[in-house]
């Protein structure tokens, strides 16, 4: 079985348990719109696997693991929807279609730093997450940087989406060493990835550094 195809039932178990706790196959069939009979194949490959319990007539619950692993599938998809609608100006509906493809093959890793990125609003999947950004990380602000120092970029935190989609163009992407080279009143020159940018001061406390 592909994984994309488990992961899609991980996905409509999690959202239907949500609204009524154990979940009957027929109704997960009706929902995925395949036959009864596909739902019991699946379930059981599932349940070797260790996600989900299954008892026949009763109908499946996930384990601790099946409930991680699929709330870490949504949160990567409400990740990406997000990424697609408010930096890439991608409509909703068709953004809600990519992501659902996305969300099967970006890692963690990717999406952890997209979602830094873009300061995608805390929500219960995030519980899921292996690199929490409420975790007990110590951060400075480029605007702390003096001439010559440098520093890593940690994550990005804009309330104005233009000023998100100005300094991801010019390359201030989380994991990147950034340097210091020049501050005035109205003007900063850094240096990322070899280049050097100009940005307005302003933007300086937008930019969230590793200490």
């Amino acid at each position: 079985m592909q994984t994309g195809n488990r992961e899609d039932y991980l996905i409509n178990i999690l959202r239907l348990s949500e609204e009524g706790g154990v979940v009957k196959t027929s109704k997960l069939a009706a929902i995925m719109d395949v036959s009864p009979a596909s739902v019991t194949e699946m379930v059981r490959v599932l349940k070797e696997a260790g996600f989900v319990n299954y008892k026949k007539y009763q109908g499946v619950t996930l384990t601790e693991e099946g409930l991680a692993y699929a709330r870490n599938l949504r949160r990567k998809h409400h990740i990406m929807e997000r990424f697609l609608t408010d930096v890439l100006d991608v409509d909703h509906d068709s953004a809600h279609e990519e992501a659902c493809r996305m969300e099967h093959s970006i890692s963690d890793d990717s999406v952890n730093k997209i979602c830094r990125i873009i300061g995608t609003k805390k929500d219960c999947d995030c519980d899921a997450c292996n690199n929490p950004c409420d975790k007990e990380v110590k951060v400075s602000l480029l605007s702390d940087l003096k001439d010559g120092e440098s520093g890593i970029i940690s994550h990005l935190k804009c309330d104005d989406v233009q000023d998100l989609k100005q300094l991801i163009a010019i390359g201030f992407v989380p994991g990147r060493e950034i340097i210091m080279k020049s501050v005035t009143d109205e003007t900063v020159i850094v240096e990322i990835s070899g280049e050097f940018v100009a940005i307005s001061s302003d933007l300086t406390s937008r930019v969230y550094l590793e200490e």
